[in-house]
């Protein structure tokens, strides 16, 4: 998610500022700072747009990463407007912020080589001149997902889980991935051996698999969602949710499925080719937990995590030549209802991951999504 959508859901720059410890300002008339670099404190520019906080004149480090960050497909046309922007928006960094931010740094760090990138519930801060990204938990987020990813990545040392180097309280430090995502790949035939691959390591963490029955692991997921949902007293209408989940309960009584390790945000942008290395690296496991083997599969292939897709997401669950390999005790129609499910839980934990009433209107928007899937 880019800040300029952050900044219509949440109090943005106020929650920078006290998660940074730091101070945001307006700019001149030129787009210069009211506060010089100076000593222990220097100012950085935001640009919304680019997703990027960054120094007036940044490294060649940090261009390159926002090269890679930004290399689209698509026609000519486009190509050629985001490179353009992009080159604009780095060599004249004043002209195209929207706010100033003074910062401390510590005297062996090189501001140039800082580029700040916030994201959904963290801010990441990547330290180019010591080959370093830092994670920080915004302000008032609730714990839960980098205790989660803390835990899970401190504990497994495959070789396509990035190690961290350094953690605590709401915070951990990594090695940056010298590069590229699979959404910034263009090449299918690559992209398809390397999502191949990236399905086989994700299989391999699971070293038995549980087998649970349908109704019962729905019947968990809804009594989990309605006792998270206690935690988020402005979201009003617990009682559609409950309705949703008898709906997607009604499987057959002896149907069965395996449980296994899932990602849970298992989509090309979190699955990245490691250049140095030449292997591929899965990132941000802040939602793993137990699933079943569908709903990653879904998040991969069928665009699950996308707006508007589930209608998409079912029609190709049904019609998947996987389904018996996968859960030969179920029937499509139920590992559809199923993958739903899970992502209406996935969904429910998200929301209640936001602090007051930050998430409700995405939420609610996906609730009415639902409700509209035909299985």
């Amino acid at each position: 998610m880019k800040f300029s959508d952050m900044l219509l859901r949440e109090d943005f720059w106020k929650i920078l500022e006290e998660t940074l410890n730091a101070n945001t300002h307006n700019l001149g008339i030129k787009g210069e700072a009211k506060v010089v670099d100076n000593g222990a404190s220097c100012t950085l520019y935001a640009n919304a747009q680019l997703n990027a906080i960054m120094s007036k004149n940044p490294s060649k480090a940090v261009r390159d990463y926002l090269k890679t960050e930004y290399t689209v497909g698509g026609s000519p046309l486009r190509k050629m407007m985001v490179k353009g922007y992009l080159w604009a928006s780095t060599h004249m960094v004043c002209r195209f912020a929207q706010k100033g931010i003074e910062i401390q740094f510590d005297e062996s760090i090189d501001v140039n080589d800082i580029l700040i990138y916030p994201c959904n519930k963290k801010i990441r801060i990547f330290d180019f001149k010591h080959g370093v990204v830092h994670t920080v938990l915004k302000k008032d987020f609730p714990e839960l997902y980098i205790v989660r990813e803390t835990e899970f990545r401190m504990n497994h040392h495959e070789d396509f889980v990035p190690q961290i180097q350094n953690s605590g309280k709401n915070y951990y430090s990594e090695k940056i991935i010298n590069g590229r995502p699979l959404a910034r790949i263009y090449d299918p035939y690559f992209v398809e051996k390397c999502q191949h691959d990236a399905v086989g390591k994700l299989i391999s963490l699971t070293k038995e698999n549980k087998i649970v029955r349908v109704k019962e692991y729905l019947a968990s997921l809804k009594q989990i969602c309605l006792e998270q949902l206690k935690l988020k007293p402005a979201f009003k209408d617990c009682q559609m949710i409950e309705c949703l989940f008898n709906w997607l309960s009604e499987v057959g009584d002896d149907e069965k499925l395996s449980l296994v390790v899932s990602h849970g945000d298992f989509q090309p942008g979190n699955i990245w080719y490691d250049d140095d290395n030449k292997k591929v690296v899965i990132i941000d496991w802040e939602t793993v937990k137990m699933r079943s083997r569908f709903y990653d599969h879904a998040a991969l292939y069928y665009n699950l995590r996308r707006s508007g897709m589930l209608q998409h997401v079912v029609d190709s669950i049904k019609a998947s030549s996987h389904i018996k390999s996968f859960t030969p005790q179920s029937s499509a129609e139920s590992i559809a209802k199923v993958v739903l499910a899970e992502e209406l839980a996935y969904q429910t934990e998200e929301l209640i991951s936001f602090p007051g009433e930050i998430g409700i209107k995405e939420y609610e928007a996906f609730i009415n999504q639902i409700k509209t899937v035909n299985i």
